[in-house]
């Protein structure tokens, strides 16, 4: 329900900060001159990071030094006068910086919120009246479902599903006590520091990555330039390029994810590729030399996972993914027609969607109890019935006859 135009966007809020800031800067070194040319003792200088705090307490000292200028001549009166209209100036700037600070301290680690709900993030959502791709703000459910009754749920203020899994989990763990056994989720959720928790934490990864159903075509199985189809020497360390060359390794590099997570990504480069007749099939780049970027690691997980996801028990779960979560959210969007909170802030969104699960898991849990005792009368019923006795109609609670033959 919040305001979609009321959105405040970090790279916006930095950018007019830096440019607020240089103003300030100018203005502080033409005083400093200022100061100098008046002979008088130097007051302390601004460091390069300018804070609204440090600049709060540099206008008390510009203001106490005014108080204490001559005003005798009129040239006096008139230098005093700009010297008054510079520390105003400061002033606003002063209180825009604050806001600036408010803003960035409120966004945190997110691109994005709106200023009448703090805690949504602007997002990419699948309703889009436009179809031109606007951004709304909201909050990313995850939950967690066991023949489709809801067993966790948690909220998020980021977009993307990759770093939500295993705090997710660990949620679960906090309610229930116990990890699970098996986690079968999409592709959002196949990244390295996934498959590294659920690793550690012995769960069965039926886990898909971005590409395993590219890698499942022909086409892609059949391309001899793609560099997950190029040879790999395991001993010795190096790639084979299509026309023989070895791919050496010249260096690695260290990613840090949102979460804190590090990973390590493997250089290889050709020897030379100037004059090669497939040259223009195996690489677009302008360079002379064809260089890869590989991560050992996550390509073990990837293997792992593509042979869990293609056992059979992995397209039994496959198949249940669909009709698991989906089906549930299914229900509440459409069934239900809840597409959006009707409340504000975090807290109060989570209690919104809490009572919405709880009340989906209790009517899902009443419609297979009646149905389940519906079913054992009828079964009953159908025994103790004779030849001479007339025809028995049962109507259930949702309008359902179950007549049976005399």
């Amino acid at each position: 329900v919040a305001n979609k135009y009321t959105f405040v966007w970090k790279k916006t809020v930095e950018k007019n900060k830096a440019k607020l800031e240089e103003k300030i800067r100018n203005i502080l070194s033409q005083i400093d001159e200022g100061i100098a040319q008046d002979n008088a003792p130097d007051a302390e200088t601004m460091p390069d990071a300018i804070d609204s705090k440090l600049l709060a307490r540099k206008i008390g000292e510009l203001n106490e030094q005014n108080r204490q200028l001559p005003r005798e001549t009129r040239e006096e009166k008139q230098a005093a006068k700009v010297k008054e209209k510079v520390v105003r100036e400061l002033k606003k700037h002063q209180e825009k910086l604050e806001e600036y600070e408010q803003h960035l301290d409120t966004l945190g680690p997110r691109n994005s919120y709106s200023k009448t709900d703090p805690d949504a993030t602007f997002m990419r959502m699948k309703e889009d009246a436009m179809n031109n791709g606007q951004t709304k703000p909201g909050y990313n459910i995850q939950i967690a479902t066991e023949n489709q009754y809801i067993v966790n749920m948690q909220m998020y203020c980021n977009p993307t599903d990759t770093t939500t899994l295993p705090d997710f989990l660990m949620h679960g763990k906090e309610l229930t006590g116990v990890l699970p056994k098996d986690c079968t989720a999409d592709s959002g959720y196949g990244s390295e520091e996934n498959y590294e928790f659920m690793l550690q934490n012995d769960i069965a990864a039926y886990v898909k990555y971005n590409w395993f159903h590219k890698e499942q075509h022909r086409p892609f199985r059949d391309d001899p330039f793609r560099q997950e189809n190029l040879y790999y020497n395991k001993e010795e360390d190096y790639y084979v390029c299509p026309m023989g060359q070895h791919m050496t390794l010249v260096g690695v590099t260290r990613k840090v994810s949102d979460n804190g997570f590090a990973s390590y990504s493997h250089k290889y480069r050709a020897q030379g590729c100037t004059g090669c007749p497939l040259r223009s099939q195996c690489y677009k780049s302008k360079t002379e030399q064809r260089t890869i970027e590989v991560n050992h690691n996550l390509n073990e997980h990837k293997r792992k996972a593509r042979e869990m996801l293609t056992s059979e028990e992995g397209l039994r779960h496959r198949s249940r993914r669909p009709i698991e979560p989906e089906a549930v959210f299914g229900q509440l969007k459409f069934d239900w027609h809840y597409r959006r909170f009707r409340h504000k802030g975090k807290d109060k969104v989570y209690m919104d969607f809490a009572i919405l699960a709880m009340a989906h898991n209790l009517r899902k849990f009443m419609r297979k109890a009646q149905k389940e005792l519906m079913e054992g009368l009828f079964t009953h019923l159908s025994r103790q019935c004779k030849s001479n006795r007339p025809h028995i109609t049962l109507v259930g609670a949702n309008n359902r006859d179950f007549r049976i033959a005399a």
